[in-house]
């Protein structure tokens, strides 16, 4: 059993909830590692162990989730069990250290392969069977960063972070949906393609927003200032003339 490593914060403190991108495909890890894409079964359940992989020393897991991936990146999405004081404990913690709090995850490479990048050996990581997630001291991976991370609501950072990992899916699902439909001689069906346009039209909507342009400073409030500052100074100088 071999170890990776992620960061990670809460998605939803009110039900124990995560959501964090764990590994990025194509790139050498600090474990010289790289991990490709397919490595991971989507969907996949996944158990969240204790500080510092307990589970493996005998102690009760404190969550479980589920392995979400996308082109470019790998994602964990889970809960603490709140209903007990282990869970309880331990997302305290991961909730408190916020940024500070680093996660890793213990798999078996069940295919991999070796080469070099850049001159450098590496372990080209093609097929993983993971074990569990669990909150650790120090992390190794590259890339990685928090999906969202919501207590009593979502940010503007947090929202368009989602959008942009819900994009890379649905292109990925989209693609397959496709190539399949094409090898039995079939378009993409007529609902499919209007949903696709809908989000094609919201993405260009948003373009027309970004080619706005940006409104010109006012200068008035600091004018105003420079004004009353200028007025002041001549009612000292009146009143310090002899």
């Amino acid at each position: 059993m071999d170890t990776k490593h992620l960061r990670v914060e809460v998605k939803d403190a009110d039900r124990g909830e995560f959501a964090a991108i764990f590994s990025t495909f194509d790139v050498v890890d600090h474990d010289r590692d790289v991990t490709k894409v397919g490595a991971f079964t989507d969907g996949a359940p996944v158990r969240v162990s204790a500080y510092g992989h307990a589970i493996w020393g005998g102690a009760l897991p404190v969550g479980k989730g589920v392995i979400r991936t996308t082109g470019r990146e790998a994602i964990a999405e889970g809960a603490f069990f709140l209903d007990t004081a282990a869970g309880r404990d331990t997302f305290t913690v991961v909730k408190e250290l916020g940024d500070l709090q680093e996660w890793s995850y213990g798999y078996d490479a069940t295919k991999f392969s070796f080469g070099e990048v850049d001159g450098k050996q590496v372990r080209f990581l093609e097929e993983l069977k993971v074990h569990e997630v669990s909150p650790v001291l120090l992390g190794a991976g590259v890339g990685t960063r928090t999906l969202s991370a919501k207590s009593g609501g979502s940010t503007f950072s947090d929202e368009a972070q989602a959008v942009v990992a819900a994009l890379d899916a649905l292109v990925v699902r989209a693609a397959d949906v496709m190539a399949k439909r094409r090898e039995k001689g079939k378009g993409l069906g007529a609902d499919s393609a209007a949903l696709l346009g809908q989000v094609d039209g919201q993405l260009k909507a948003l373009a027309g927003l970004l080619a706005e342009p940006d409104p010109e400073p006012d200068h008035g409030d600091v004018q105003r200032e420079f004004l009353r500052f200028v007025a002041i100074s001549r009612d000292l100088n009146k009143e310090m003339t002899p």
